[in-house]
């Protein structure tokens, strides 16, 4: 992987060795070899990277006009882009990048395939583009000043050279509300390149153009259902070909749930079928005493040839008092320092996950808009006996699923997403102060997405929506303890992505069959035991051990509790729900973990202050 950053003065002005020297020094941990650096009037680009600039993968890439492009990340499909530019055999990513733009501009990035981040910069228009893939996992971030340009790969590195300390407000009530900000970062004026779309700015103007957008009106059919299931086996397979595409052994995370799961045994199928030509496999797994996980994650070790590391998570918590995120709060900060210490030990460079997979596998158990799709065909029987069939499974009258269909045909709504439902018996408290709520106005800065979930057929509105806010909120952007190597989602491959969203729901998911079409397609794949499990390990438990010690912590001291000394919640309102936390009584508790974590992470930051400071007297503000 490699880590971008630059700087571009509008007016063209010479950049100062102040400049050259902040670049460089964030570039040079990145990997072994000298930052490469590229050089215009006004304009600094560089790259840090573990390769050579002669390899084929270089990170930059100039062209004989001068289009220059610095890329990070990993590009799945450049024999296709090869054949399809005739381009030579060894041309890096970068430089296929670049053709991308030269051909359609940022509307050609469409045609890139991979898990990337880039800063493109045009002579012809004098400008420079940032750009993020449609799921926008490798962090990029700039900060548009009146006279210039800054971007890096690293947000702790643009803090630091902005000078930039002032919280975002939007963001408090985003992250404490939603459980993230899209379009935010924790400091006023800093942005992350939001996913499927260009950052442009020439002339010193700034704005934003899409490239990529939900295939809401996509439709895939084929004859057979078999044909659905020898895509899915071959889309699958494919992902994981292209996430194991490295020198040094590979590793993967394994719960014993479906989705990590035929993550390994894909990745021992290839291994079986071509051993010369894929590297060794690690499984990670995170154990907790009573885990139902244990039996199922002991079936596919047996049947793999994997070597099996274990991260006791008692040891590497959910959380802690001083491993609260960095630049940004974040969760499970003491498990990816344990990662990424122990992949450097093995000597790999990738380790795969498997998140989003129930979201894109239909792992639910209520998929009954179904039922608004045959409405909308006017194949009013079939919807009635889809109703009566969802409506014996769910144990529900069947008139609540046809009216919720019925609605869903005749106006735009969809049932609530996964964001809509961080509450429990408790109610939707979450503690912001009425003055909070009253001065806080939340601007469309940075959320380019458009709703587009709502021109989706009504019975798959739900899971485009809860896919649209997944993709805006860049969740599966890779940690920042672990940006410096590959952390890779096999099922947020883009054309595995869209073709679950083309295929009817009814082979994805059926009443009392979730994942109906995974199961079938992976039959040969995965152990019996693995393939026929419906049950989850809930990590409550492990959340609510990390959480006790913080939450008491709190209420030893209410009397400093940044939250409230900042006027965002309410004193009375938080302590209580503390309270009731830790008597395991209802407080709403998920919302309650984004409210202790950012009341820690304020505190780190209030700790870490003085030294940020100190270090921005030396940045670019002059």
């Amino acid at each position: 992987m490699s880590k971008l950053a630059g700087i571009y003065y509008f007016d063209l002005r010479p950049t100062g060795a102040s400049d050259e020297e902040r670049i460089s020094a964030s570039l040079e941990s990145t990997g072994r070899f000298k930052p490469l650096l590229y050089r215009r009037p006004g304009l600094i680009m560089g790259c840090g990277t573990s390769e050579p600039e002669s390899s084929a993968g270089s990170a930059c890439f100039t062209s004989p006009d001068d289009l220059h492009c610095t890329w990070d990340g990993r590009l799945d499909n450049a024999a296709v882009l090869r054949r399809q530019y005739e381009a030579e055999a060894g041309s890096s990513d970068s430089c296929l990048a670049l053709e991308t733009y030269r051909r359609d501009g940022a509307a050609g990035l469409l045609d890139i395939i991979g898990d990337w981040s880039l800063a493109l910069w045009d002579p012809r228009l004098r400008s420079v583009l940032l750009a993020s893939d449609y799921a926008g996992i490798r962090p990029l971030y700039y900060h548009h000043a009146p006279d210039r340009l800054l971007w890096s790969s690293s947000l702790s590195d643009l803090v630091r050279w902005t000078g930039i300390n002032e919280i975002d407000e939007e963001f408090v009530a985003l992250f404490l509300t939603q459980g993230y900000a899209a379009g935010h970062t924790p400091y006023r004026g800093i942005y992350p390149v939001p996913p499927g779309h260009a950052v442009i700015c020439p002339h010193g103007t700034a704005g934003t153009r899409a490239f990529w957008e939900l295939p809401t009106h996509r439709q895939i059919r084929y004859a057979d259902d078999r044909e659905d299931e020898e895509q899915l086996r071959i889309l699958f397979r494919d992902s994981v070909a292209a996430r194991s595409r490295t020198a040094g052994p590979v590793c993967a995370e394994l719960s014993g749930g479906l989705d990590s799961s035929s993550i390994v045994c894909m990745a021992n199928s290839l291994k079986t079928a071509d051993p010369a030509n894929y590297p060794d496999l690690f499984t990670f797994s995170y154990t907790c005493e009573n885990s139902t996980d244990r039996k199922y994650r002991e079936a596919v070790e047996e049947a793999c040839t994997a070597q099996s590391i274990r991260f006791p998570l008692k040891d590497f918590p959910f959380v802690s008092a001083q491993q609260v995120g960095k630049a940004a709060p974040a969760w499970w900060e003491p498990r990816f320092l344990g990662i990424s210490r122990r992949i450097a030990a093995l000597g790999s460079t990738v380790i795969r996950a498997g998140h989003q997979g129930e979201l894109i596998m239909g792992n639910v158990a209520d998929d009954s808009g179904q039922v608004a799709d045959y409405l909308q065909e006017y194949q009013f029987m079939q919807a009635a006996r889809e109703a009566f069939a969802w409506s014996q499974n769910l144990r529900v009258p069947i008139y609540s699923i046809l009216w919720r269909a019925l609605r869903a045909n005749c106006t735009a709504w969809s049932a609530p997403s996964i964001a809509d439902s961080m509450c429990d018996r408790y109610g939707h408290i979450d503690s912001l102060s009425p003055a909070f709520r009253k001065r806080v106005v939340l601007s469309d800065h940075g959320c380019h997405r458009e709703p587009g979930w709502q021109s989706a057929p009504p019975g798959r509105r739900r899971l485009f929506r809860s896919i649209g806010e997944m993709l805006s909120a860049r969740v599966l952007q890779v940690p920042e303890p672990l940006q410096h190597i590959s952390y890779a989602h096999p099922y947020a491959h883009r054309p595995l992505v869209e073709f679950m969203l083309g295929i009817p729901s009814r082979l994805v998911c059926r009443p009392g069959e979730p994942r109906r079409l995974m199961r079938r397609a992976f039959a040969g794949l995965l152990p019996p035991a693995v393939l026929r499990r419906k049950s989850k390990t809930a990590y409550s438990g492990a959340y609510r051990d990390a959480l006790l010690p913080l939450a008491g912590e709190l209420l030893r001291h209410t009397g400093d509790i940044r939250l409230v000394e900042f006027r965002y919640v309410d004193y009375g309102s938080f302590t209580d729900r503390l309270k009731r936390f830790t008597e395991g009584l209802d407080c709403n508790e998920s919302q309650l973990r984004q409210l202790i974590l950012l009341e820690f992470w304020l505190r780190r930051v209030g700790q870490d202050g003085d030294s940020m400071q100190d270090e921005a007297a030396l940045t670019w503000i002059n």
